[in-house]
């Protein structure tokens, strides 16, 4: 929602509450009946107008206020869901997620992406660099295709590659690290790069069990309120959105002890 449609929807909150809180005055004995027969609704939303417009400003401070409220509802849902799925050990299933790092590392990273989303892509350098730092972490990868078509064909060709050994991650970053739209041909091309058996890679994208485990994870992503990717979840710490190669590392840092 652009700004202009927050603040009018501020502006019809003020009056709103205005005259509600009118209302009420007059009811509990706040204010005199006279002065409520007196006030009719055109009187006191003139007042609130006249208001408004002396005090601008009060419409972008409910508005950031609101979208505030909502972020810290929005945040608590999510939290909340990861708990009743049962956090983190869900997100490291196998039929969902592609996991490497070692399995007493003390932090966990888990992504949801699409391979055309720009804001993943951002983000591929700080999980590259969080792999190659040393640090004793784990690394989920879990497919969330939600922006076009050719999303859910990468993703299919990505997951289908997990099942040549050694090849997934290759492929993974070498999809991350494509632009623009990827057609079938693409796919295997970029595939045939990485040293993938392309004709299997093929064959094995069209198996059933390769469509399903997008679907789980699809749901997953749904129930846990994930609506946009990147998400990553850093043990039990929900993040929406890119993340910077240091921002990433101070935050397994940090957890890491």
């Amino acid at each position: 929602m652009d700004l202009k449609s927050s603040l009018k929807l501020a502006a019809g909150g003020v009056a709103l509450f205005a005259l509600g809180a009118f209302t009420t005055a007059v009811a509990i004995g706040r204010v005199p009946v006279s002065v409520g027969v007196w006030a009719n609704r055109s009187q006191i939303e003139q007042v609130v107008r006249e208001y408004l417009l002396t005090n601008p400003d009060i419409l972008v401070q409910m508005s950031n206020r609101l979208d505030a409220q909502q972020q810290t509802a929005d945040q608590k849902a999510r939290d909340d869901a990861l708990f009743d799925v049962g956090g983190m050990p869900t997100l490291l299933d196998p039929k969902v997620a592609y996991v490497v790092g070692p399995s007493d590392a003390k932090v966990t990273v888990a992504e949801f992406f699409d391979y055309r989303c720009p804001h993943c892509k951002a983000s591929l350098s700080a999980v590259k660099s969080l792999m190659d730092s040393g640090v004793k972490v784990r690394v989920a990868f879990i497919e969330r295709p939600i922006l076009t078509p050719d999303s859910h064909l990468a993703a299919l060709a990505a997951v289908a590659s997990r099942k040549q050994e050694g090849k997934y991650l290759p492929f993974h970053l070498a999809l991350m690290e494509t632009t623009g739209e990827f057609s079938k041909e693409r796919i295997l091309d970029i595939a045939k790069t990485v040293g993938l058996d392309v004709a299997q890679l093929e064959k094995d994208m069209g198996d059933p069990s390769v469509a399903e485990s997008i679907n789980q994870s699809t749901e997953l992503a749904n129930r846990l309120r994930f609506n946009g990717t990147p998400t990553f979840v850093i043990n039990d710490r929900i993040i929406m959105g890119e993340l910077r190669d240091e921002e990433l590392q101070n935050m397994v840092r940090q957890l890491s002890g």
